[in-house]
């Protein structure tokens, strides 16, 4: 009877061990089938990197497939060894963080500059040498007319745009319009190192800019020919990136809205004073500097 007890005891220790040994073997063949699914993955975004087409259905089913994978071994009741976790990080980083995709043109615009001195610092110094000769000069009063001109914008983003201005005799106002005539629908935000809460983004490789800014300011003249121009309004700049399924999102860090503010120089020339060119920078959201160039007529 006591042998008999012992036997049953081998006998159900045997079928334990067998057990648990099967269990074990169903998690290193999921550890298996995830890395071989991130590996392909990876093959996958090498190739979107050297210019290749890639599926996006096979891309798509893949990352379902690492979803379920991971899910599956996250919520397994017997739980992973240590040395099946450390094989399952290993892999989730591999993919994760291992293989960076190329970072677009990112580098945020340096600042502009106006005859090596940035156009604000410039024209507070304009500012500060006149005004203690204003009593013995006096402002330039030149001729009242309204003025028109076209400007471009040629950095960081080309642009085109119009402005609209009246100038009588020594103060005037204008208001100003740029734009790259560019818009698109976002599906959603991701961050500049294409995640998305924390969850890799795959892109295509594509990349648009959208810019737009509305801007009013007064118009003060300096002397013979020159007025200083400063004014506010709105403005918008978006970085737009393109995944895998054709879908645009908004690089959130490189995408600026808000306050606009622009400052400058006009300069009307010829003796009726009837040829106009402006010189201007700006910022949105004061995240984002650009420099612009116009040229019109005074009627």
């Amino acid at each position: 009877m006591r042998n008999a007890k012992y036997l049953l005891a081998i006998i159900l220790a045997m079928l334990c061990c067998s057990a648990y040994g099967q269990h074990r073997d169903s998690r290193d063949k999921a550890l298996d089938r995830y890395e071989a699914v991130c590996n392909r993955l990876i093959e996958l975004r090498d190739a979107l990197r050297r210019g290749e087409k890639i599926s996006s259905q096979e891309v798509t089913a893949l990352q379902t497939e690492v979803k379920t994978i991971r899910s599956n071994l996250q919520r397994s009741p017997e739980g992973l060894t240590s040395e099946q976790m450390m094989r399952f990080l290993r892999i989730r980083r591999r993919y994760n963080y291992g293989y960076d995709i190329p970072q677009l043109s990112l580098t945020k615009a340096a600042p502009v500059t106006y005859n090596g001195r940035n156009p604000q610092t410039a024209l507070e110094r304009i500012d500060k040498g006149r005004s203690h000769s204003w009593d013995k000069w006096h402002l330039y009063e030149g001729k009242t007319g309204v003025l028109a001109l076209a400007q471009v914008s040629p950095v960081p983003d080309l642009s085109f745009g119009l402005s609209v201005g009246y100038l009588k005799r020594k103060t005037g106002a204008y208001v100003s319009f740029m734009s790259n005539s560019k818009s698109q629908s976002t599906v959603m935000d991701i961050l500049s190192d294409a995640t998305s809460a924390g969850n890799p983004v795959w892109l295509s490789g594509r990349q648009e800019k959208t810019k737009l800014s509305v801007t009013a300011g007064g118009i003060l003249r300096l002397a013979d020919h020159v007025s200083l121009l400063a004014g506010a309004g709105y403005g918008s700049r978006k970085l737009l990136w393109e995944n895998t399924n054709g879908d645009w999102m908004r690089v959130k860090d490189c995408s600026y809205s808000g306050i606009a503010a622009e400052a400058g120089l006009l300069f009307t020339l010829g003796l009726r004073e009837s040829f106009c060119l402006s010189v201007k920078a700006g910022t949105i959201a004061f995240k984002y500097t650009d420099l612009s160039f116009g040229i019109g007529y005074r009627f």
